[in-house]
């Protein structure tokens, strides 16, 4: 937490992003803990798509276009909204494999790109097994995958609950979206290493079942006159759990889990709802923990909640340079009337950072003056706290 204000403070109360401690991060985390029980490289013959210039490599696929082209594709709407100057990617085809047996891709990817403020590519699967894949909402099977410019990176994705009894196709694309302030760009982009693997440590994507050896619990804590619960995997029904005292390490609670049989399924639920003296605290179960939360009143359990989705309202503005996301932006968007010619841009992006329109800015701004009213009255005790 005090770290947290720490980087509150360094940021001037957001007159800039705050830091990203990507250690933290689900993507990380989950590198740290995975068993791999078998790896397969996926070989072959790989195809260009769409535009721009493809390097042909039997051990990786090498990317290449500039950001802007003189003309949109063919068969894409020719007035430029919603579209990009294309897509540029590969694709590699199967004899409807079955990749059942393994329950994630792994690749490494290194991105090159000049002036691309946020490089990303998607990863795309097509299944003509019992379930279509993408359905015919194109709903599944694509993957947007945010890359870390001028660095070399490995990704994971968890495919466990992806239909793959007939893989056909496998495609890794991008587009051609221009860049900010009309500078010179080129994407240049290199994948490399990818492999289908059996990970013992998979997460659930789908659905309301925890996995073994995870604790579900309210990671911004709970307000000492609320519910608190933890929950765990069925497996835990009638064991101990322990309430813990960060400061002293001591056991200040003890209870057993409880059986919670739903229609969204049956799970073991640590229920410590009477204790209320404000603290930090973990629950532990055997050797199984929880990270420190909070017990304390509601207010200032949401502080850190709300200056983060601040944060997040600050890095979507438009218009105005945001440090170290983007430069003065969508100057290219105006209106023209009689001789008058004015540029739009201000307000916010949609979370794509791509579009700016009315609606995002009135939505936000609405949600900022609601914010403003709640905590008038409490705005001292939202400021850092050591």
């Amino acid at each position: 937490m005090k770290k947290f204000y720490q980087d509150l403070l360094a940021s001037h109360n957001l007159h800039k992003p705050l830091a990203v401690n990507k250690e933290e991060s689900f993507e990380s985390e989950s590198l740290k803990k995975e068993k791999i029980l078998q790896q397969v490289p996926i070989l072959g013959e790989w195809e260009q798509l769409g535009r721009g210039n493809f390097v042909k490599d039997s051990s990786l696929i090498h990317l290449k276009s500039p950001a802007r082209f003189e003309t949109y594709p063919a068969d894409w709407p020719q007035d430029g909204d919603y579209t990009s100057f294309g897509m540029i990617g590969a694709k590699r085809t199967f004899v409807n494999e079955n990749w059942e047996t393994f329950n994630q891709l792994k690749l490494v990817v290194t991105s090159h790109c000049k002036n691309i403020i946020n490089p990303a590519i998607t990863v795309s699967f097509t299944n003509d097994g019992k379930i279509k894949v993408p359905d015919k909402y194109d709903r599944e099977g694509h993957h947007v995958i945010n890359l870390e410019n001028k660095q070399t990176r490995e990704y994971r994705l968890d495919i466990s609950n992806l239909s793959r009894d007939a893989i056909s196709k496998l495609e890794i694309t991008f587009n051609a979206n221009g860049s900010y302030m009309d500078l010179p760009a080129d994407w240049d982009i290199v994948v490399e290493k990818i492999f289908l693997e059996t990970n013992q440590e998979n997460s659930n994507v789908k659905g309301w079942q925890i996995l073994k050896n995870n604790l579900s619990y309210s990671h911004i804590g709970y307000p000492k006159e609320s519910t608190k619960t933890v929950i765990a995997h069925s497996e835990l029904i009638g064991e101990k759990f322990l309430l813990i005292d960060e400061k002293n390490s001591e056991v200040i609670y003890k209870g057993h889990f409880q059986k919670f049989d739903k229609t969204v399924g049956t799970y073991a639920v640590a229920d410590f709802s009477d204790y209320k003296i404000k603290g930090q605290y973990f629950l532990q179960v055997g050797d199984l923990k929880t990270k420190i939360f909070k017990i304390d009143d509601y207010e200032n359990l949401l502080k850190t909640s709300l200056w983060k989705s601040l944060n997040f309202v600050f890095c979507e503005r438009c218009g105005c340079p945001v440090s170290g996301i983007h430069g003065t932006c969508h100057q290219d968007v105006f209106a023209e009337f009689n001789d008058r010619k004015i540029i739009f841009n201000g307000g916010w992006h949609d979370a794509g950072d791509l579009s700016q329109q009315l609606v995002q800015s009135a939505e936000v701004t609405l949600g900022i003056f609601e914010l403003a009213a709640k905590v008038k009255k409490v705005t001292q005790s939202y400021m850092p706290d050591f």
